[in-house]
């Protein structure tokens, strides 16, 4: 086969391996990866949610997306029934609905799991002092996938010292 042809294969299958990975929009539908961490990415940008949900997968990380605070909520109330917890929150700051620190307020408020609040990374346009939110990492958007690694480490490692009250 020439190399054209070899090319034009390898294209149409990258194609069909990116169509193949779907977000999962709720923790039921992530049985396949069960064995994986979970990543919950809430950001209200369709095109950030993939890419992250890639590169999440890249990682070993098992990815489900929400577009906006209400849908995490519930996605988090579904984990309740499921025991299928995050093990770290991708957390845009700005969204419509609820915005990223009500969502964040909301959640450490009610979090009534049998496992840690996980660490929070938040993905934000602003710079600003974000201390206040006690997130385990901000991301200023754009980002590169290297700090984004590096804060999914960081939060991991955490993650494994945490100790159940």
């Amino acid at each position: 086969m020439d190399d054209c042809r070899v090319e034009k294969a390898n294209k149409e299958q990258g194609t069909q391996d990116m169509q193949q990975l779907q977000i999962p929009t709720s923790f039921q539908e992530m049985s396949k990866d069960a064995n994986k961490p979970l990543a919950l990415i809430i950001d209200d940008q369709p095109a950030i949610r993939d890419m992250l949900a890639w590169m999440l997968h890249l990682q070993g990380y098992q990815a489900a997306g929400t577009m906006n605070g209400q849908a995490a909520l519930d996605t988090i109330d579904n984990a309740q029934r499921t025991g299928n917890y995050p093990s770290v929150i991708l957390l845009d700051l700005l969204m419509p609905i609820a915005r990223g620190s009500k969502l964040l307020e909301n959640l450490r408020a009610h979090w009534i799991a049998p496992v840690p609040f996980p660490p929070v990374i938040l993905l934000t346009v602003v710079k600003n002092d974000f201390k206040y939110l006690q997130c385990s990492d901000v991301l200023v958007k754009p980002f590169h996938f290297a700090d984004l690694c590096t804060g999914l480490k960081q939060a991991a490692d955490r993650s494994k010292t945490s100790v159940v009250y």
